[in-house]
């Protein structure tokens, strides 16, 4: 009987980084729901459902998602700005709330309760969903504010 917490991708001891065909940085695995979600419809014509993906997160590379086979995936090819690759205020650092930086900036100048404590309270009740890197965004959220 297999282990229900252990995935088949883990127990036969797969990589989960992989080195990014572009930068040439070390990049986390990503699920395969994340690139389902977030492809626009001509990139997810190209996904080969059958291999590993990895997620870039290195700002000056255009490469948001590869695989083991150095198929990419560019910033172009995402539904949503991707926060590690766009700078602007606009941008989404919490996918699931909205909490965009500049509305983060000000939830914090008019003292209000911070973004984090928001989405824990979110998190608990079982309320996210994954952004583009396909994980929690809360330590992202929480280095942006210590930075500001």
């Amino acid at each position: 009987m297999s282990d229900c917490c252990i995935s088949d991708e883990m127990a036969a001891g797969s990589d989960l980084t992989g080195i990014c065909p572009s930068c040439k940085k070390r990049s986390k695995k990503i699920g395969l729901i994340t690139l389902k979600s977030l492809l626009n419809s001509s990139a997810l014509d190209t996904l080969n459902a059958e291999v590993n993906h990895y997620f870039c997160a290195t700002k000056d590379c255009n490469v948001v998602y590869f695989d083991i086979n150095e198929g990419t995936y560019s910033v172009q090819d995402i539904k949503v700005k991707v926060y590690q690759k766009d700078d602007t205020l606009a941008v989404p650092i919490c996918y699931c709330f909205g909490w965009i930086r500049q509305r983060i900036k000000d939830s914090l100048r008019k003292g209000l309760p911070t973004p984090t404590e928001y989405i824990r309270k979110n998190i608990k009740a079982n309320r996210c969903v994954n952004n583009p890197q396909g994980s929690c965004c809360l330590g992202n959220v929480a280095r942006y504010i210590k930075n500001i």
